[in-house]
Parts: C-alpha cells; sequence; structure tokens
C-alpha cells in the first residue's frame, strides 16, 4: 500500500481544490492507504472556516477527514501568522513549528517536514 501526505495551501475563496483532495484522501484511506492531511500556508486559514461554517463546501469532507484521523497538523508558524492559531489548537488540530522559544512572533520554524515525510516513504501532493 502507499503512502501520502497531502498539503493543502489552497486559499479561501477556492474550496474545490481542498474539497476535491480531501475526498480523494478519504478514497486513499479506505482502499487501505496510509493518509496523512496538513494545512499550510494559506490553507490553515481553512480549519477555523471548516469548523465553524458547517453550510461550506468544505465542511462535511473536512469533518470526515478529521473523524477518520487523516488531519496530521498544520503549520504553526503560518497559523500565527495569520492570527488563527488559537483557533486552530481549539479545534484540536496540532501546530507544526511556529514560534521559538523567547521570540515574539511566529519565530522562523515552518511545519510540516517535508523531507521528514519524504524519509517516512510518504509521496507528497501539494494542493494549492
Amino acid at each position: 500500500m502507499g503512502k501520502y501526505a497531502f498539503l493543502v495551501n489552497s486559499p479561501l475563496g477556492n474550496p474545490g481544490p481542498v474539497a476535491n483532495n480531501l475526498e480523494y484522501a478519504r478514497d486513499l484511506d479506505e482502499a487501505g492507504h496510509d493518509v496523512v492531511v496538513f494545512f499550510d500556508g494559506q490553507g490553515t486559514q481553512w480549519i477555523p472556516e471548516a469548523e465553524d461554517n458547517p453550510e461550506g463546501v468544505v465542511h462535511d469532507y473536512y469533518m470526515e477527514a478529521r473523524e477518520r484521523g487523516l488531519i496530521d497538523g498544520a503549520c504553526g508558524y503560518c497559523a500565527a501568522f495569520f492570527e488563527i492559531d488559537d483557533d486552530i489548537e481549539a479545534a484540536g488540530v496540532a501546530l507544526d513549528g511556529g514560534s521559538e522559544p523567547g521570540v515574539e512572533g511566529p519565530g522562523d520554524h515552518h511545519g510540516p517536514d517535508v523531507a521528514a515525510l519524504v524519509g517516512q516513504g510518504y509521496e507528497l501532493i501539494n494542493v494549492g
């Protein structure tokens, strides 16, 4: 079976790629593949949007991915930049990267570690 890491970078206002790829992640998971979904860049904004907007296009796909345990996290650096890190943590989604200890602001740690994902055998699928 394959290993796939979806990296969601798509901005708000463009729900098609996000919804489609969350559906693809579900389909791969159903087929027995190892699948993780990570929200990065502008894509981090989809987490509070999907959580708070049950009428939105992405909501049902996102919630199903969460229920399946496919949501692996979000970039803490990017979430801090968009000032949504508290919202993402409140949703129960792990933040990867972010502020350095003792440094005000988002710091310079960016997540996920794509080299580590590839080293673990994941094929990266960038959604943007």
